[in-house]
């Protein structure tokens, strides 16, 4: 884990392709509307509510992940 992540965070896809960081908690969201796997959050890179998804550690590639770094996430859930 690096300096300024959480240990419930995870790297995320909007349906428009954009990853970014956003912290993940199971059964809690303040900035997101939770639907079974799946969220509806303001994407930070297309600047506008989208689907999400969790982006699984095996399909993380280098792109993805320096992406993602351009979008750190947020301490609110």
């Amino acid at each position: 884990m690096t300096e300024g992540t959480y240990k419930d965070e995870v790297i995320v896809r909007c349906t428009r392709g954009g990853h970014y960081r956003t912290r993940w908690l199971p059964l809690v969201s303040f900035k997101s509307i939770r639907l079974g796997t799946y969220r509806l959050q303001r994407c930070p890179v297309h600047q506008r509510w989208e689907m999400t998804s969790i982006v699984e550690d095996e399909d993380l590639t280098p792109e993805i992940l320096s992406e993602a770094d351009r979008y750190p996430a947020s301490r609110i859930p």
